[in-house]
């Protein structure tokens, strides 16, 4: 080989050295130099938040990344997307989209990508007039289906990274399992690169480690605060954990917080939730300075797990419309035990209950009247459906109708002639 042959390998070798150190340094924290530490940065701002403990929580697409088992759990098509700016000129993003089916369990494609540069190209003895980038990115279809209270996952996936020119790609596997005995319990396991990639970039072989994750997820309140933990064990790196807490203090608002100890850094989190749209943002407080990451995610369908339609927002039960009808809509994965509708009025008064075993029918129907056959006063009422599925979990969601009567209409005065005189105006009253 010449010399300009020489240099130009030498070039090559202290590049990939120097990107992978870069990459390390951005992206895996603690991982001493173990390739692959784009793999195990994150795949949305909640499980961020949350310090990656996620193993045993897996209750959405993003989360999932983690434990394809977790895509069983997935109520309606989800789709996630997540942008990160890691420093030294370092960008991440992530993005999956969820689809289950009724018969064949739920199908995923995720996709990972992760670019630096522009940095400067030296040899051992001299700098270069030359730069040099790096970009990495992995594709994966995974699939998982639910086995009564377990669930199992698996996601095929190929792995690219180029290099100052250099490249190469990797096929490998990663394996889930997750189990629920009880609504207020999750445990996970899974395997990332259970078959490992291999990439040849220049002449050397590179096989990305095993990393086996194990987590419990606790929820209590109804889902109203959860607190997880992970155990993770990666190889040629010491054992990791991982802690996170969270809380809806409101429907619509999470916080967060997580300790990631691989990367021993803290972080911080919210989301908020409108309907089909979840975005969610966490602070991430690392040793190369804070990080600020953003997620949003769309649900289709049902996302909250049940829905609550109305025929018409205003109805009269004294007059042509005395009746408002509401369509019950469901997305729950497995037996429903119960359900219910209950009526309040403005004053969180309950003025009416409609309950019964099993699935709920797809409508119910109010005719204005309180729970003794009287109608009701005008005014502004809730409607909640909830229904509990047979683990415990529940599940509701809300819609209001306004009800009015003849009363409001019939105020305008009445002249009434009554044998060519005229009486008094008479205002009526018709309920």
């Amino acid at each position: 080989m010449n010399t300009f042959g020489s240099t130009l390998t030498l070039q090559r070798l202290l590049a990939t050295a120097a990107c992978l150190a870069l990459a390390g340094a951005a992206t895996a924290g603690h991982d001493g130099g173990v390739a692959g530490g784009y793999l195990r940065f994150g795949a949305s701002a909640r499980s961020l938040g949350l310090g990656n403990a996620v193993g045993g929580l897996v209750d959405d697409a993003a989360t999932s990344y983690w434990n394809p088992a977790g895509y069983a759990s997935l109520r309606t098509m989800e789709l996630t997307a997540m942008g990160a700016s890691l420093g030294m000129d370092t960008h991440y993003g992530f993005m999956t989209l969820g689809l289950p089916t009724e018969h064949w369990g739920t199908f995923a494609l995720s996709g990972t990508y992760t670019s630096s540069g522009e940095f400067e190209s030296a040899t051992l003895y001299e700098d270069l007039d030359t730069t040099f980038s790096q970009r990495e990115s992995i594709h994966s279809f995974a699939w998982a289906r639910p086995l009564g209270r377990l669930s199992l996952g698996l996601a095929v996936k190929n792995v690219r990274q180029s290099i100052a020119g250099a490249s190469g790609s990797g096929t490998g596997l990663d394996l889930g399992a997750h189990y629920r005995p009880h609504q207020a319990l999750g445990l996970g396991v899974s395997v990332q690169n259970a078959l490992a990639p291999k990439l040849t970039l220049i002449e050397a072989e590179e096989e990305l480690p095993h990393s086996l994750r194990a987590g419990i997820a606790l929820n209590f309140f109804q889902g109203r605060l959860e607190m997880t933990a992970d155990l993770v064990r990666t190889r040629w790196m010491d054992p990791g954990y991982h802690f996170g807490l969270e809380t809806w203090p409101h429907r619509q608002v999470a916080l967060r917080a997580g300790y990631d100890g691989e990367r021993e850094q803290w972080a911080t989190g919210a989301g908020f939730r409108w309907e089909n749209w979840q975005f969610d943002y966490a602070y991430v407080n690392t040793d190369l300075g804070s990080q600020n990451v953003v997620s949003a995610t769309l649900r289709f369908g049902v996302p909250y797990g049940v829905k609550l339609d109305r025929d018409r927002a205003l109805f009269s039960p004294s007059g042509s419309d005395r009746t408002v009808t509401f369509g019950v809509r469901t997305a729950v994965r497995g037996a429903i035990d119960r359900w219910q509708v209950v009526i309040r009025d403005s004053e969180d008064r309950e003025v009416r209950r409609l309950e019964g075993s099993g699935a709920p029918p797809a409508e119910v129907t109010w005719n204005g009247e309180d729970t003794d056959g009287r109608l009701v006063d005008d005014g502004v009422y809730t409607a909640r459906v909830q229904i509990v599925d047979a683990l415990g979990q529940v599940w509701d969601y809300q819609s209001q109708v306004e009800v009015m009567g003849f009363r409001e209409r019939t105020r305008t005065p009445i002249r009434l002639e009554i044998g060519g005189s005229a009486a008094g105006a008479a205002e009526g009253s018709l309920r």
